[in-house]
């Protein structure tokens, strides 16, 4: 596909995205299964990435104004949605049962990935916990069925973010999935002392070459581990 049906200015284009969503839908979808249910990440027929979700995010502070939790909500696209939920439904009888089940198995294959997900402060790493609770649902969109995956972690040790630089970010190392926010309104920040901070959405700038590199990928059948940073989107906090 054309670089300009990804980016504009060396940003995402809303417009250019919502185009590559109508054209994306008909790449191979069935690998997409492997990593969240399987736990594999076998190379396709497909240019990465193979699959996508539309995420969400709520960091949420304490009344000192020290981050106490991070609320995750992914939207899986449409075709993993179906398979997951009739796979879910066949293996295990009913829907509620094996979204439950389904639930159980993407938060374990998650962990070897630390969720896929990376936050700092100050440049110092904190590693997320396993969730405290998570939940996976089926919703509509466009008469279609969705999956929706929402994950709470509570940080250790509440974090002070006061006159800090807080960094988050979520994509998977391979590229092999697609994970946005597309813009800041999606991600939130609760508290009564979250009015004193400011939150950007930087969006990525890989180059023409990564964004080849990328479409020919499993052609080639070069690794794409590292890759994905590159099309990483970044949420800054300053407070």
């Amino acid at each position: 596909m054309p670089q300009e049906l990804f980016f504009q200015a060396g940003k995402y284009s809303r417009s250019n995205a919502k185009e590559m969503d109508n054209l994306r839908r008909g790449l191979i979808w069935m690998a997409s299964m492997c990593l969240l249910i399987s736990g594999l990440c076998a190379q396709s027929v497909a240019a990465h990435p193979h699959s996508w979700i539309d995420m969400k995010a709520d960091m949420i502070l304490d009344e000192q104004g020290q981050l106490i939790a991070i609320r995750q909500h992914w939207v899986f696209d449409t075709y993993f949605s179906m398979v997951t939920l009739a796979d879910a439904i066949n293996e295990h009888g009913d829907k509620e049962t094996g979204l439950s089940k389904m639930a159980d198995q993407m938060i374990r294959n998650l962990t070897r990935y630390r969720y896929f997900s990376v936050l700092t402060i100050d440049g110092t790493e904190i590693e997320l916990p396993r969730p405290s609770s998570y939940e996976l649902t089926e919703n509509t969109r466009k008469e279609q069925p969705i999956l929706e995956l929402e994950m709470r972690f509570d940080i250790n040790r509440p974090a002070v973010i006061r006159n800090k630089n807080l960094i988050w970010s979520v994509f998977d190392p391979t590229y092999y999935i697609a994970m946005n926010y597309w813009t800041a309104e999606n991600v939130s920040i609760k508290g009564e002392s979250g009015a004193q901070c400011q939150l950007n959405l930087d969006s990525p700038s890989p180059s023409f070459e990564l964004i080849e590199y990328a479409q020919n990928l499993d052609r080639t059948r070069k690794d794409t581990d590292g890759l994905g940073v590159n099309f990483a989107e970044k949420i800054q906090i300053t407070c």
